[in-house]
């Protein structure tokens, strides 16, 4: 329940955590590509009973993101089902933008992935992003993800791209 790395430490949700979570929500530089607009209180209140739920019905799900040295709340990333594409697991991030710069997207993606490959067995895992969010979709690559599909998000009346990593792709890329 727990996945550690080099600076941070990705962990179930604590009820302390709904309230930085929910200040990320508010940050526009954060919720540019995800939602597209602030959450209010209660959004962020259900988002974060949403990652819970998702964790007891499956066995895994987004992470609270904390920094291994100042214990200092810094994002959420992790894998779960989404509305948009539940065939596969996605993988996704949001993180301060205080951070942002120093790899730990990357760094707490790549942490996912070997429990979702080995320990739950999938055979592809998603990542959706908008296609001006240039950031992650270095970072998808950077992970090994490449471009596969689109899905329209009727929220925003935007085709999002789907990139796609295979267990194969990712086994060779270990290597």
């Amino acid at each position: 329940n727990e996945l550690h790395t080099a600076r941070l430490r990705l962990r179930r949700w604590r009820d302390e955590d709904v309230e930085p979570l929910h200040v990320l929500n508010q940050d526009e530089r954060v919720y540019r590509y995800l939602t597209g607009s602030a959450f209010t209180r209660e959004e962020s209140a259900s988002q974060f009973e949403r990652f819970r739920d998702h964790w007891e019905r499956h066995g895994f799900g987004i992470y609270a993101v904390e920094e291994r040295e100042t214990g200092r709340f810094v994002g959420r990333c992790g894998p779960a089902f989404h509305r948009l594409w539940p065939e596969d697991p996605e993988l996704g991030w949001m993180l301060d933008p205080e951070v942002w710069g120093r790899g730990y997207a990357t760094e707490t993606g790549a942490a996912c992935l070997p429990p979702l490959f080995a320990e739950h067995g999938f055979e592809r895992i998603v990542s959706i992003v908008h296609p001006e969010n240039e950031r992650s979709i270095r970072v998808q690559e950077r992970l090994g993800f490449s471009r596969w599909r689109e899905v329209f998000w009727d929220r925003r009346a935007i085709m999002l791209q789907v990139r796609s990593l295979r267990r194969a792709e990712w086994e060779s890329g270990r290597t």
